[in-house]
């Protein structure tokens, strides 16, 4: 692994070297058209800012900086989540202080779990299932150079992924330059993390005027909580910027991310409330009974491979045409040690149980940009193809010297034909006056590939696959209309208030544990002429109307942007009880064996309703002191009682689990002869983690403190903006939970990261 890393370093300074050659220095062209608002001279960087999409005359969004982006530290260079706990409404928690690791994280945005949402690269959407959702850590955030969040009202050129219930968040890269230069960071911090950070750009070469970029990353850390490791985790970035002649720009991206670790021990609510520390067994005990819940057989690996195109073709001076072709690869491989495997003559033991599985995104968004004297908008198509290999898990039983015996396939379910997405789209904006208005349709149509089944069964104690037609699925389409319409009036360059109205919806998803459940029951359900297809009956798209109401208040002294908001959510994905019967004991009811109770699966039923009010603000005291305060309420609450493995829970009108009411992340910016220190402060309200609401998440507040030394340039090293780091994490150790439902992790603790940086 060294060796690898050495090479590819080597490979990245070899690039450098080479492009120093060629490099020449040129003036900046200015390539795309700004999005600002008028502008107001403030006294500090922002680190905050209202933003708009393509064709758009209202912001209905807010923008990270590339100084936000700073303020998350070490724990949000890998990790987009961690940035955006900065905002108002945003929730997000992971036992992960260095934020490496892929899973086992808790975010939502206004109430919504945020991995509803979806993430793009400019407009192409970044997203995978199996968990559905953006991959949010599959970036270093050294390559961008703004985030930009829609939490309401969805623009509708931006690639919809899986759905946008839990928002839209659109990364913005840091595109190769214009300028040589040379890039490095290298950040440590307890738990032994490690983090080496490379890029190098080539400049504007001569002849053709071709600018690259390559950066590399190499991050690793222990796990804080009991044995096992986080990462390795490499990241290969790619960026290549083409002109050709006036009206032709080609920008080329491309991104490998391959990581490796451990997982933390999911709690039951007293466990985490008990002991922070408990975890999975750090030793071996050659005790099969134990050993199932060995450290080394909870582990995970992903492999991200994303190559993305961005062609502008200037076809008329008020005309554009842009094609953003894509292709994704994403590999995912995961050990699970379990307490009980079913095997030949139905005997159950502890063991180990592999799953994998790797899919493939093909993909396109064309889209016609006109700016025309009274109006402008475009006119576009977004389509992806999905090609699933849904590799079969594999069972194995764990024997005492820590071998594992093979004893079969668990769920396999072979894809036999392809997914895709279509989705037609356009969008008009305009002014009058002072008075601004955009109006937004897309149709979004999704079909799922069809899968066909099998059942793993013996001739004595030799595994074979049998074909068995009750467990094909999928092939089902979903389509829904997805409507957007906002207004703003300007009063002056300093105040605009705005409204906008959307809906935004999500396809479904959580169909592993409806497969797991007709594994567990094949019996039963064959008996009762049930198949695994009709489980997935009530499957339909997640619906969420919207509409904000905000103001936009930019001086040279402060910045506020307070908003009010209204949700109506529909088709939710909620626990139901079918209420059927055991086939061989008929007075009975049929009882899930891994709960004991009757069985119960999530399908889409539910309903919640929300509002909510949040404030974006910063403060510029003077020159040297800013203070940003970023206060939110959410409330989201049940629409109707819900059902759940056929216990009734009483929850109408009241707050949904999981989600925190009230809010605050805010803190103080002080600069001083080159030093800059940030102490943070964040607040998180109570919530309760199960429908029964006797599991209450208590509140709790983190400070963290940040200390930096910046300087712009050291000539006799011909160094700039070099950059010292020192950050304390939880600075006074507070004690904390969250999760919901049997799946609880202890907060991080104390911590401590220190980074160096600087380029030439």
């Amino acid at each position: 692994m060294w060796a690898k890393k050495f090479f590819i370093i080597s490979l990245v300074l070899k690039t450098f070297f080479l492009s120093q050659a060629f490099a020449e220095e040129i003036n900046k062209e200015g390539v795309e058209k700004s999005e600002s608002l008028p502008e107001v001279i403030v006294t500090s960087e922002k680190i905050i800012t209202p933003t708009k999409e393509t064709a758009e005359t209202v912001y209905t969004g807010i923008g990270i900086t590339k100084k936000g982006i700073e303020l998350s530290g070490e724990r949000g260079s890998s990790n987009v989540w961690s940035i955006l706990n900065i905002l108002p409404g945003v929730y997000f928690e992971t036992p992960d202080p260095a934020g490496i690791s892929s899973t086992q994280r808790s975010i939502t945005i206004r109430g919504v779990s945020g991995s509803l949402g979806t993430m793009s690269v400019e407009g192409v959407p970044v997203y995978g299932g199996n968990p559905i959702g953006p991959r949010e850590y599959i970036f270093d955030l050294e390559n961008l150079e703004a985030i930009d969040v829609y939490r309401g009202v969805i623009p509708v050129d931006l690639g919809t992924g899986a759905g946008t219930r839990g928002g839209t968040v659109e990364l913005k890269p840091k595109w190769a330059k214009d300028k040589f230069g040379f890039e490095f960071k290298q950040g440590l911090g307890m738990n032994d993390y490690t983090k080496t950070f490379l890029r190098v750009d080539s400049g504007k070469l001569p002849s053709l005027g071709t600018k690259l970029s390559l950066s590399y990353s190499y991050a690793e850390a222990d796990k804080w909580r009991g044995k096992g490791k986080l990462g390795p985790r490499e990241n290969l970035n790619f960026t290549l910027v083409q002109a050709l002649g006036n009206r032709i720009n080609i920008k080329l991206w491309a991104n490998y991310n391959d990581l490796d670790h451990h997982k933390y021990a999911t709690l039951s609510y007293p466990d985490a409330k008990k002991d922070r520390w408990l975890d999975y067994n750090e030793n071996f005990t050659g005790n099969s009974t134990k050993d199932w819940y060995y450290y080394k057989y909870q582990k995970l690996g992903w492999t991200n491979k994303d190559y993305y195109a961005f062609l502008d073709i200037k076809l008329l001076d008020q005309l554009m045409l842009q094609i953003k072709p894509y292709y994704r690869i994403e590999e995912k491989e995961d050990w699970s040690g379990t307490i009980s495997i079913s095997g030949p003559m139905r005997q159950s033991k502890p063991g180990v149980t592999w799953s994998g599985w790797e899919v493939k995104r093909k993909g396109a968004l064309t889209q016609l940009v006109f700016d025309l004297k009274f109006v402008r908008g475009l006119l576009g198509y977004h389509y992806e193809l999905q090609e699933w290999d849904d590799r079969p898990s594999k069972n194995y039983w764990l024997n005492p010297d820590g071998s594992l015996t093979f004893i079969g396939w668990g769920r396999f379910t072979k894809s036999i034909s392809d997914g895709y997405s279509s989705s037609p789209y356009l969008k008009f904006a305009g002014n009058i006056g002072k008075l601004n208005w955009q109006a937004g349709l897309q149709y979004i149509k999704k079909k799922d590939g069809k899968n066909e089944g099998y059942i793993t069964q013996y001739n004595g104690t030799v595994p074979y696959l049998l074909r068995e037609p009750k467990l094909d699925y999928g092939g089902r389409s979903y389509s829904a209309w997805v409507p957007s319409f906002g207004l703003s009036y300007t009063f002056n360059e300093k105040i605009e208030v705005y409204t906008s109205f959307g809906k935004t919806f999500q396809t479904p998803y959580r169909y592993r544990p409806i497969v797991n459940l007709y594994y567990r029951l094949y019996e039963k359900f064959k008996k009762m002429g049930i198949t695994l297809d009709d489980l997935f009956n009530d499957y339909k798209c997640e619906e969420t109307y919207n509409w904000d109401l905000g103001l936009r208040i930019r001086t040279e002294k402060f910045e506020l942007y307070p908003t009010v908001y209204f949700s109506k959510h529909k088709n939710l994905n909620t626990p139901f009880t079918p209420g059927w019967k055991d086939p061989d004991n008929p007075a009975q009811l049929l009882i899930d064996p891994s709960t004991g109770r009757p069985v119960s699966f999530n399908t889409f039923i539910g309903k919640a309703r929300g509002y909510g009010f949040e404030l974006a603000s910063t403060f510029h005291l003077t020159d040297k002191f800013s203070l940003f305060f970023n206060p939110s309420y959410v409330k989201m609450k049940y629409d109707g009682d819900i059902i759940s493995a056929g216990t009734r829970y009483p929850v109408d009108g009241k707050q949904v689990i999981g989600v925190p009411e009230k809010m605050l992340t805010t803190g103080l910016i002080a600069r001083y002869k080159g030093f800059e220190i940030v102490p943070r402060f964040r607040y998180v309200g109570s919530y309760y983690g199960n429908l029964a609401r006797t599991e209450k998440v208590s509140g709790y507040e983190v400070f963290d403190l940040m200390v930096s030394y910046n300087k712009e340039e050291i000539r006799s090293l011909r160094l700039k903006n070099l950059r010292l780091t020192v950050e304390f994490n939880n600075l006074f150790d507070r004690r904390y939970i969250f999760g919901t439902s049997n799946n609880y992790y202890p907060g991080t603790p104390f911590n401590v990261f220190g980074s160096i940086s600087f380029n030439f």
